[in-house]
């Protein structure tokens, strides 16, 4: 087994989790367009079969477009991920999204005005959108490509913590060959099934290795922890951010949610400290229950950290940030409520309007 082929399994099961946590489903081969085959599923475009690291349904489908399916593209590299994997992304999208079928008999058709049949193929289409995942940050080309075409990026980075990333860049070959040859392989078809069941007699081995005292072990056990109490937003703006809730799961706000108050006006601050101010704080609440809010930790998004860095970490600046880009997150919420597959935050207007005010009395000051 090789350690770059275990570090990506790793990466995709740690995405998946992530993105099942937030409501998202394996998608089913139709056996046609979408087929597995050796464990691996593919899906058809124009040019070939893609095999597709993460394929998934979202929680909700917009109305009046083809529904949607999330592909991600996993890089478990030691450094940062450049420009040519989110180039790959944009191709891939583009291949997909083109892909028809078009036969003799259907151009055939065409000529005839009274056919009695579309000259198409009578399938689902779909919308395919495709992300990158990384171990490891994104360098600057790759964030400005991104974002001008559009193409989710996520790292490992961003929500699990420094020693969890290094213990994942510190998996090498002589690592991987110090344990057992059947145990890895176990462990690396786990890591691959999208329906993979650890306590199923099936992945035994990858059960007990995953409980044995290794880093591995380690690096799965700390990543399910974050996955299962962590929550997933989205700006408006298309950056993610993880929220950590500071009370416990049961007593905390977007937990007590249910049915339509699932999408009632949720309000929040936003409050930041120079002694960690890459860490922000959310404080959310219901607009007639100030007093029972739940305060979330988040890490500002990387390149809006720059951006506000650019300005040295003006208070001004940071309060624009918070209108422009935090005004609205929606959460995803579906693991604890599956009637409502999410919450939306609205930035509390009033509050954000007396902020500025005291900012600039200070300033007259």
């Amino acid at each position: 087994m090789k350690a770059g082929n275990l570090k990506g399994a790793l990466l995709e099961y740690i995405v998946r989790n992530l993105l099942k946590n937030c409501g998202f489903k394996n998608i089913r081969p139709d056996n046609i367009f979408s087929y597995q085959r050796g464990g691996l599923l593919y899906v058809n475009g124009r040019g070939a079969a893609h095999d597709a690291d993460i394929i998934m349904n979202p929680p909700i489908q917009m109305p009046f477009t083809y529904p949607t399916q999330l592909i991600f593209e996993c890089k478990a590299y030691a450094g940062v991920a450049g420009l040519n994997f989110v180039r790959s992304a944009i191709g891939l999208r583009h291949d997909l999204n083109e892909f028809e079928v078009v036969t003799r008999d259907t151009l055939i058709a065409r000529q005839n005005n009274r056919r009695a049949s579309y000259a198409i193929d009578t399938r689902t289409r779909f919308l395919y959108q495709v992300g990158v995942a990384s171990v490891n940050d994104f360098t600057k080309p790759a964030f400005e490509c991104a974002a001008n075409n559009k193409v989710p990026l996520l790292s490992l980075s961003w929500f699990l913590g420094r020693n969890t990333i290094r213990d994942i860049n510190s998996i090498d070959q002589r690592l991987v060959d110090s344990f057992d040859i059947d145990d890895v392989q176990n462990l690396y078809d786990y890591l691959k099934d999208r329906d993979g069941l650890l306590h199923s007699e099936q992945y035994s081995r990858a059960y007990n290795f995953l409980r044995d005292d290794n880093i591995i072990g380690d690096i799965v056990t700390f990543a399910n922890t974050v996955n299962r109490f962590a929550y997933v937003g989205l700006l408006e703006t298309g950056d993610m951010v993880f929220l950590f809730a500071n009370t416990r799961t049961e007593n905390n706000i977007l937990n007590r949610q249910g049915g339509f108050r699932s999408f009632a006006s949720l309000r929040a601050e936003i409050h930041w400290n120079s002694n960690r101010p890459n860490v922000w704080r959310l404080t959310v609440y219901e607009p007639n229950f100030r007093e029972e809010g739940t305060d979330f930790d988040f890490y500002v998004p990387n390149r809006l950290f720059k951006y506000w860095e650019s300005f040295n970490l003006d208070r001004a600046v940071a309060l624009d940030m918070k209108e422009n880009f935090f005004s609205k997150i929606f959460v995803f919420n579906q693991r604890n409520n599956p009637e409502a597959p999410f919450s939306i935050i609205n930035i509390d207007n009033e509050w954000l309007r007396s902020a500025r005010e005291a900012l600039e009395r200070e300033g007259g000051q």
